[in-house]
């Protein structure tokens, strides 16, 4: 009979398990790990949609992939705020990836935990994204509502930078996404606001 072939992988702690449908195949490595990770019943009862809107709502910056006029890549990091499903960014002129935004509004967005708080630094969880930017303009009152949000979230700064001409307002659609929960867990984003999530096979990873 030919050998089973692996449908999925789990990390348990810092050991890596290969698995064909329930059943478990084998060990396949252990994982260097800063602290062993403990499995409670609390991770248990924390479904994956939970997780995915926690991560989403825990941060306050986001990481950018803008391409430039020669088509050369550029990564970066901003602020951002969400409202109705968009991403909206303040961005000054003075950075390059704001003038790549500006001619050319293809963007991929990175909502990744931190380094202290994840389980292990080969499995941070993500959430990855595919966008289209476009300027907003500052005498439309969707500028004045989001700069109160960005003024709610973070504070007297954006009182300072607001009425600096060289700021502008971006929002950014997602049109499509991923979230990465760890090994072989991977979840397509979809629905108003890729709200929805829904587990990726592994003949789709």
């Amino acid at each position: 009979m030919p050998p089973d072939i692996p449908t999925h992988v789990s990390l348990v702690g810092s050991r890596l398990f290969a698995w064909h449908n329930s059943r478990q195949l084998k060990l396949i490595c252990r994982l260097p790990a800063s602290e062993p990770y403990i499995v409670t019943d609390q991770d248990k009862s924390t479904s994956v949609q939970e997780e995915f809107e926690e991560l989403r709502e825990s941060l306050k910056t986001l990481q950018l992939a803008t391409l430039d006029s020669d088509s050369q890549p550029l990564a970066s990091y901003a602020p951002y705020v969400r409202l109705e499903g968009k991403y909206y960014l303040f961005l000054s002129e003075l950075a390059k990836h704001t003038v790549n935004l500006i001619t050319n509004g293809s963007v991929g967005l990175l909502l990744i935990e931190s380094e202290e708080s994840c389980r292990n630094l080969f499995a941070r969880r993500r959430i990855v994204l595919r966008g289209e930017a476009r300027r907003i303009e500052r005498d439309s009152a969707l500028f004045t509502l989001v700069i109160a949000e960005f003024e709610r979230q973070f504070g007297g700064i954006i009182k300072v930078i607001e009425p600096l001409q060289d700021f502008h307002l971006f929002e950014v659609n997602p049109v499509s996404g991923r979230f990465v929960r760890g090994f072989a867990e991977a979840f397509e984003m979809s629905g108003p606001g890729l709200d929805v999530i829904e587990h990726i096979g592994a003949d789709k990873l």
